[in-house]
């Protein structure tokens, strides 16, 4: 009986043994777990970090690839360690980087509106997203011209945020710009009469080296007999304005040396002779449409005519004689013989003058083809040798070429408005 018991024991005994072994084992087993962890958005997910001494034998049964760490988020994933233990763990991805970004240094009338915080910082960073970006102070109010820092806070949707100063240079600007020189114009009722309104006008102001300057002269009438009021507007950056008037007078041209004055009067000097070698010319260049007719008037303009500057004032006939028996022309040479012709073959046309005007004006032609008004200039340059022919704004604008759109009618691919 002895004997049986104490096998019995013995047998007992191993058993606790091993269920305690096999216990403790598993106590520790969790105890050397990281049931939950969390990692830095962007950082890489690691086995480790699971255990605070990790088993070699150690992995992931779930599939981390598909795992995008920049997107903050939780996830359930499983591990396998010390060859028998599968677990759940849960992973915790987290935004705790602050923002990233520059100042962006700006100039300010104390007048104007105030821009956007936004406006105020760049080249922004963050994995989680910017979520606002706002003046830590409120907009700012400062009243007189100065340098100044101004707090711009950015934070992301994690709420972590950087205070970033921007310098500001603040002016205080209550003075308008101020125009010199200008005058009171007289021409003559010519329906052809181009008016300089800004020969001898110069302007100036305290602040802005640019101010926007135009003229309102929507009150004249090219070819009619009459007074009329134009006002000179220039506007600076700080939204000052100055306005002034001007009178044009247009009255009936007095007669002397054979020709009425100069802007697109007639010269009957040459008249009678240009007009009838124009018509002539016209029935060799006219095609099966106006399209057609025009191209192949300015490609003959731009190729039969060489470039020479004019040594003395010259009125529309003159200039289109000279090109058509000397074979030579200005830029206003190549403008009137190409308006002579296109007025003979009966397409509708008109001056453009270069804007702002300066010493180096420049004419071209704004044709109307196919119920659009196109640019269209036959004057040979020496660096572009190729024809403008039915150029919208944007395909004409450049150096040579900038206009004052709010005198003109609406163009193909542009606006009435002011252009320069």
């Amino acid at each position: 009986m002895n004997k049986k018991f104490g096998k019995v024991f013995a047998f007992i005994y191993a058993a606790v043994i091993i269920v305690a072994t096999v216990l403790f084992t598993i106590r520790d087993a969790n105890r050397n777990l990281n049931k939950e962890i969390v990692i830095e958005a962007g950082s890489e997910i690691k086995i480790e970090d699971f255990f605070k001494d990790c088993p070699d034998d150690a992995r992931f049964l779930s599939d981390i690839s598909v795992i995008d760490t920049n997107i903050p988020a939780v996830y359930k994933l499983t591990v396998f360690y010390d060859e028998v233990f599968e677990k759940d763990v849960i992973l915790k991805i987290e935004d705790h980087t602050k923002p990233k970004g520059i100042a962006l240094p700006k100039n300010q009338y104390a007048s104007r509106r105030w821009p956007d915080a936004s406006e105020c910082v760049g080249y922004l960073y963050d994995l989680s997203g910017i979520a606002k970006i706002e003046y830590v102070n409120g907009v700012p109010d400062y009243e007189y011209t100065g340098d100044y820092t101004v707090p711009v806070a950015v934070t992301d949707w994690y709420d972590n945020t950087t205070v970033i100063d921007v310098p500001f240079h603040v002016i205080d600007d209550h003075n308008a710009p101020v125009f010199y020189g200008i005058h009171d114009i007289n021409i003559d009722n010519s329906a052809d009469a181009v008016i300089d309104y800004y020969n001898g006008v110069t302007w100036k102001d305290d602040y802005d080296e640019n101010p926007m300057v135009k003229v309102d002269d929507s009150k004249v009438r090219i070819g009619e007999v009459g007074k009329y009021t134009v006002t000179y507007i220039a506007v600076d950056a700080a939204g000052n304005i100055c306005r002034q008037n001007a009178t044009v007078n247009i009255k009936v041209p007095d007669v002397y040396d054979g020709y009425y004055g100069a802007g697109g009067a007639w010269d009957s000097v040459y008249h009678n002779e240009a007009y009838e070698y124009a018509m002539a010319l016209v029935e060799e260049l006219r095609g099966d449409s106006d399209i057609e007719t025009a191209y192949n008037i300015f490609v003959w303009v731009h190729s039969h005519i060489f470039y020479e500057t004019a040594t003395e004032e010259q009125t529309f006939e003159s200039a289109v004689y000279q090109a058509f028996t000397k074979h030579s022309a200005d830029c206003y040479g190549y403008y009137a013989t190409s308006k002579m012709l296109l007025d003979c073959a009966g397409i509708p046309n008109m001056m453009v003058l270069r804007y702002p005007v300066t010493y180096n004006g420049h004419f071209w032609n704004l044709v109307n083809l196919d119920g659009e008004w196109y640019h269209c200039d036959s004057t040979m340059f020496m660096n572009h040798p190729s024809l403008y022919f039915m150029q919208t704004d944007a395909q004409i604008m450049d150096t040579r070429h900038s206009f004052n759109g709010s005198m003109l009618p609406v163009r193909a691919g542009g606006t009435p408005e002011y252009t320069y």
